[in-house]
């Protein structure tokens, strides 16, 4: 169990590691110009996921995807910094519904974690279950959010397309190894400690 846990974070980590390497090449390229920042981010992106493809082919494709996708509404709007328009976006995205989830007494990582976890099935009716679902949830939301706000404060106040790179890559693998090494000891609690009391919290 908790070396599953183990390889799922591990992963993730290295997942953020792969998908920060376009970013600061695109970055590098754009201080020569919004072309070169385009082609060099591309590049990377491209050469990147060649290399994950084999280990991580699902990482690599959506990364690639994402990188297209932000050079496209920077190219298309010619703004160099707009490339950050959609991390900035998706953060408040994934901040927003793990709020919501966490407000409506659902917390959306518990889904999550009965997909990958068997232990955690069947984890809405199991108190202590439900509440590590979450703590969890909080945990990642705080980690969006904090990402959204300085990300976006930084993109409103006429911060550059480098300042914006090191603030997202920053923000991205090392925030995530702090968050997920929580998690991690948060999920490494003996299973003994859960009951299979039905949480008030979740009944339908």
């Amino acid at each position: 169990m908790i070396a599953d846990e183990f390889a799922l974070l591990r992963r993730a980590r290295g997942d953020a590691l792969v998908a920060s390497l376009p970013t600061l090449a695109y970055a590098g390229g754009g201080i020569h110009s919004l072309r070169t920042g385009a082609i060099a981010g591309v590049a990377c992106a491209v050469a990147v996921c060649g290399v994950a493809a084999r280990r991580r082919p699902m990482a690599a494709i959506s990364g690639l995807i994402a990188v297209l996708f932000a050079v496209g509404v920077a190219v298309v709007t010619k703004r160099p910094t707009a490339f950050f328009l959609p991390a900035i976006a998706l953060n408040a995205v994934f901040a927003t519904g793990g709020l919501i989830s966490l407000a409506a007494r659902r917390p959306a990582l518990g889904y999550s974690l009965a997909v990958f976890l068997p232990r955690f099935a069947g984890w809405q009716r199991d108190r202590a279950m439900y509440n590590l679902a979450a703590v969890l949830t909080a945990i990642w939301s705080a980690v969006f959010l904090l990402r959204f706000v300085v990300m976006g404060t930084c993109y409103l106040s006429g911060a550059g397309p480098s300042l914006l790179a090191v603030v997202k890559v920053v923000l991205g693998l090392p925030l995530a190894a702090v968050a997920g090494a929580i998690s991690l000891r948060l999920l490494a609690q003996p299973d003994g400690a859960a009951t299979a009391e039905p949480a008030p919290a979740v009944e339908m």
